[in-house]
């Protein structure tokens, strides 16, 4: 099995979940007291967050490459960033990477094409929804996206960075959510992409008529897969590679 190296604190309430679904989900597999061998590099979520407030992505493409470079040395075979909105920075780091990086964007896409998805919704901080490497990473395979209202957007935005990056939930955010879902499935889309490794601590599958695309579960079940194969990483994992099979798992009580 390859070592995981995981750049995470962005934030921890999410780092936490992708340690327990790795942790967890391997265990299921191979029972006793079995588990995987994880390096993680936790950085700090207030540094990158005011890089992205200035939109200085060479900046926040710095300190990731920094930690995959500290990844590198301390063992990990290949990495993940365990949060979407920093991989606004892949191209800038894609090229001088030291390792192999399995990103959220390619795990998601997998799982919508296996489904046959051509429409979604994509919610997520503003740097994801209006960035466009989601959306670029879909339409190269043919899938559409949707994201909400301007002022839903911002509104979405404040309540990652105010409520969901420190573990508090309100149901006047939910509510605020699936209100956003709903305007979405009136203009057609299939399937709602929770872009924000937060979001599934807010909303669950009982709170949509649409199927929820859980980034946080789809990517973790994505690197324990890579993980798992035998042949070496390249620089760009192809989606073929990995099989995620996790939406809004629940990997609590597992």
């Amino acid at each position: 099995m390859k070592r995981i190296g995981l750049i995470g604190g962005l934030s921890p309430e999410s780092t936490v979940h992708y340690y327990q679904i790795l942790c967890r989900e391997y265990n299921r597999r191979a029972g006793g007291l079995h588990f995987p061998e994880i390096v993680i590099e936790s950085l700090n979520l207030q540094t990158l967050v005011t890089l992205f407030e200035k939109n200085d992505w060479a900046g926040v493409a710095s300190i990731l490459l920094t930690a995959l470079n500290r990844l590198k040395d301390a063992g990990a075979d290949f990495a993940a960033i365990l949060a979407n909105t920093p991989h606004n920075a892949y191209e800038q780091i894609r090229n001088d990477t030291p390792m192999s990086i399995l990103t959220i964007m390619d795990a998601t896409a997998a799982a919508l094409k296996r489904d046959r998805r051509n429409k979604v919704a994509l919610l997520g901080t503003k740097p994801t929804m209006e960035f466009g490497f989601f959306q670029k990473t879909f339409a190269a395979m043919g899938i559409e996206t949707r994201v909400p209202a301007t002022a839903q957007r911002n509104e979405l935005d404040r309540i990652v960075w105010e409520e969901l990056s420190h573990g508090t939930t309100r149901t006047s955010s939910r509510d605020a959510m699936k209100q956003m879902i709903t305007d979405l499935e009136k203009e057609g889309v299939e399937a709602v992409i929770l872009g924000c490794t937060e979001l599934s601590l807010l909303i669950q599958e009982s709170d949509s008529r649409l199927p929820l695309y859980d980034t946080t579960g789809i990517h973790a079940e994505a690197i324990l897969e890579f993980a798992l194969q035998d042949q070496a990483a390249d620089k760009d994992i192809p989606p073929e590679l990995f099989s995620p099979v996790c939406y809004m798992k629940d990997f609590t009580d597992a």
